[in-house]
């Protein structure tokens, strides 16, 4: 399922990327634009702190997975050379088409009838069905019965 961020998700997130962008080398800064880190600073959440612990890898950092998005996507554009582009987007065209292919597999029409068939006859056959009838299906049901009766 896709997770929604808030602006206030965003804003935290922002500010933990800033405290990474400061431990990263200066010519993989400069290769984001300065707009882009513009934007980071001026939407993050002034009121949150995070501290990087340069000693710890970055996968024992705590961060949002908001953050690690950013990160990816930094990455992505402006760190990875074209091969490692090329092979990401081939790794996300590959988990699209086999999400698509389990979802195609799971709704599949002929599947929901072959599944409900199924159940269908696993069902006992010997139970009465016992239908609950409304009120209108009461009254006239009573009224067959009067004249029946006469």
């Amino acid at each position: 399922m896709e997770k929604v961020y808030t602006k206030e998700d965003y804003a935290k997130a922002y500010t933990e990327l800033i405290e990474i962008l400061r431990n990263i080398p200066r010519e993989d800064l400069n290769k984001v634009p300065k707009d882009v880190l513009k934007n980071y600073i001026e939407n993050r959440d002034k009121n949150y702190t995070y501290k990087y612990d340069a000693n710890l890898d970055f996968e024992e950092q705590e961060v949002s997975h908001l953050t690690q998005i950013l990160i990816a996507n930094l990455y992505i554009k402006y760190w990875a050379d074209e091969a490692e582009r090329q092979q990401i987007q081939d790794n996300e065209k590959k988990e699209l088409y086999e999400l698509e292919l389990k979802k195609k597999d799971k709704y599949n029409p002929n599947n929901l009838f072959a599944n409900r068939e199924k159940q269908q006859a696993e069902e006992p056959k010997d139970l009465i069905v016992v239908k609950d009838k409304n009120i209108l299906q009461k009254i006239i049901s009573k009224i067959k019965e009067m004249f029946k009766k006469r």
